[in-house]
């Protein structure tokens, strides 16, 4: 009974520990590694009956994003103040040669494969819509 309680015992305690170095990590139950916005993105901005395909990589840090994006309409820029809470993405993205251009997206299906939302640019507002390329798929 004693040798059982000790590993019961060492069990919690590695348990816990993990558990508290994932949160110090800024990890937390509700953003699991496959959950993650983190990674590459195809994305398509349409506005005016037009659409501009282009790609994205996103690095989420607890709730900060940080990030590139590039299209053939605005070059390549940075995500700017961006955040990640409760499945929406709000961020201005920063071009050298465009206006920045404030977006709010969330996610539309589980494990965040494919991510929509608004934009405005230009005195416009737009949509647009990412997913995952099929080979940067997170595996479950």
């Amino acid at each position: 009974m004693y040798m059982h309680n000790k590993i019961l015992s060492q069990l919690l305690v590695t348990f816990v520990s993990l558990g508290l170095f994932g949160i110090a990590c800024g990890q937390t139950a509700d953003q699991r590694p496959g959950d993650s916005v983190s990674g590459e993105w195809i994305l398509r901005f349409s506005v005016e009956n037009q659409t501009v395909p282009g790609k994205m990589n996103l690095k989420v840090d607890g709730e900060k994003v940080t990030g590139t994006i590039e299209t053939a309409h605005t070059g390549p820029g940075t995500f700017q103040d961006g955040k990640w809470i409760d499945g929406k993405l709000t961020a201005t993205l920063v071009f050298e040669k465009h206006e920045s251009i404030p977006l709010t997206g969330a996610s539309q299906t589980d494990k965040n494969q494919k991510l929509e939302g608004e934009f405005r640019t230009e005195g416009r507002v737009g949509k647009w819509a990412a997913e995952r390329p099929s080979d940067k798929a997170p595996s479950p």
